[in-house]
């Protein structure tokens, strides 16, 4: 059951990756002047926005194997793209980001990507289907960055091969970064709650004292209410 969990978990915050790139495409094609940056960035949202439904979908089933309880954390609400960190409340990377960055990171992220799926497969070595699923997504992902490649061989040809892997480690350890401050965040989370419970219920103690049958408003006229009344 901790192996469905973890799993179930791992589908719904690559759910999220998969729908903040495509909002960060969408974007990046209503910036974009070149017919064909339009496209390729709309087809690159488009890519990302399958790839959301199909993460969703292994997501799904594999929920029938844990309790209501459990299945109801990882109902997915688009905002939490913003919540988790995988759109900026800054604004979207096309609009903080020089085109070069732009296309740096999506080649490195790109290949992060297929590298991070690659992990997701051990969790569903008896599911052909969701394997094939994943397999194809793999796929897209190694075809996005091969045409950020391109990009960069004919736009940018003075890039060196160094300065692409400058690119890459450092948005690995942005990803790594996130990783560690979200299971942080759930380690103190755990840690908390029973704290935040107990301040509730001291502050609720004193509250059982007052008096509620003065805040009944039955048979009771406003305007004759002092305005320094707590109603």
């Amino acid at each position: 059951m901790k192996k469905k969990e973890s799993a179930a978990n791992v589908l719904y915050e690559t759910a999220f990756a998969e729908y903040g790139s495509a909002l960060e495409m969408l974007a990046a094609c209503k910036q974009a002047i070149k017919v064909r940056e339009v496209l390729g960035f709309f087809e690159h949202a488009r890519d990302e926005y399958i790839h959301t439904k199909k993460f969703l979908s292994i997501l799904k089933k594999q929920g029938k194997n844990l309790s209501n309880i459990i299945a109801r954390k990882y109902k997915f609400v688009h905002i939490g793209a913003l919540k988790k960190g995988y759109v900026s409340e800054k604004g979207y990377l096309i609009e903080t980001k020089k085109m070069k960055d732009f296309v740096a990171y999506i080649y490195t992220n790109e290949l992060i990507a297929e590298d991070e799926f690659s992990k997701i497969l051990k969790y569903f070595e008896d599911d052909k289907e969701s394997t094939d699923t994943i397999h194809s997504i793999m796929k897209d992902e190694l075809r996005h960055h091969g045409m950020a490649r391109k990009y960069f061989l004919k736009y940018y040809p003075f890039i060196q091969p160094y300065q692409l892997m400058i690119y890459k480690y450092r948005e690995y350890l942005h990803n790594k970064g996130r990783k560690f401050y979200f299971k942080n965040f759930q380690i103190l989370e755990k840690l908390f709650t029973p704290i935040y419970f107990s301040i509730s219920f001291l502050v609720s103690l004193p509250l059982r004292l007052l008096n509620q049958r003065e805040f009944s408003r039955i048979n009771k006229n406003l305007m004759d209410i002092s305005s320094k009344s707590l109603l």
